[in-house]
């Protein structure tokens, strides 16, 4: 059976990637409406031309970067999504053990049924 850890960390893994994938496809199509004034951008509330920001949060005290370019935020969106990418291929072989599913093909033939004795004396 599956770890409920494994699990989680398959589904988390999925999540991520989906929002990201959502995102770059919300960026790209705000980008092709670029040079129509009547066409939806990255606004805030106020109807105000945003720029990405990053934040870290860490308490009270969290940190910004305000006014990250579209293009850096787009490498990072790719970079995160490539990261969760490896993580589910990790977590998909940890599921793969935990399930004791064999790796390869069992060995058929007049070898796979004799013992360790009996192959050394074929052998010789």
């Amino acid at each position: 059976m599956i770890q409920q850890e494994t699990a989680a960390r398959i589904w988390n893994a999925y999540m991520e990637i989906a929002a990201g994938e959502k995102l770059l496809k919300d960026m790209e199509e705000a980008g092709k409406w670029e040079h129509d004034k009547t066409a939806p951008t990255l606004k805030d509330a106020f109807g105000h031309r945003q720029h990405l920001q990053l934040g870290i949060p860490i308490g009270d005290n969290g940190h910004r970067l305000l006014e990250v370019s579209p293009v850096l935020g787009q490498s990072m969106i790719r970079a995160h999504i490539a990261q969760k990418q490896k993580e589910l291929v990790e977590a998909n072989e940890m599921a793969r053990v935990e399930l004791d599913v064999p790796a390869a093909p069992p060995v058929t033939g007049p070898l796979a049924q004799a013992t360790p004795r009996q192959q050394s004396a074929e052998e010789a």
